[in-house]
């Protein structure tokens, strides 16, 4: 019975695990429903610019995919938070949006609130 459960559970958590996002933000706090935006328009002004970022045509208008030399990732606008994320990402691409939060005068943060670059 312990072996039927182990094995379910394993099966499972591959579908529960929610990850963590990150997200480039003007605001305090990226939630905030209130504070400063950043626009559709100046979000897909910077994406002209950037040849690393492509719109996932696949999805929505609000999807994109990031292609850095060793890696590709998703990255999102949310019209509604007025904000970039992404989710799980690594150490380059974490790297590459506080790249991007610079030229938008924004700023990388965790869902806990943390800033990007994190400070010892």
């Amino acid at each position: 019975m312990k072996l039927i459960f182990a094995a379910f559970l394993a099966m499972v958590s591959q579908f529960v695990y929610a990850g963590y996002d990150l997200h480039i933000t003007k605001k305090d706090f990226w939630a905030d429903e209130n504070g400063p935006c950043i626009s559709r328009e100046e979000w897909n002004n910077y994406v002209k610019t950037d040849s690393q970022i492509q719109r996932d045509d696949k999805n929505s208008t609000d999807d994109f995919l990031v292609s850095l030399e060793l890696e590709q990732f998703p990255i999102w606008y949310n019209p509604d938070l007025c904000e970039i994320y992404t989710k799980n990402p690594s150490e380059n691409a974490i790297n590459k949006l506080i790249k991007i939060s610079e030229v938008l005068g924004a700023r990388v943060q965790g869902d806990d609130g943390e800033s990007y670059p994190l400070t010892p």
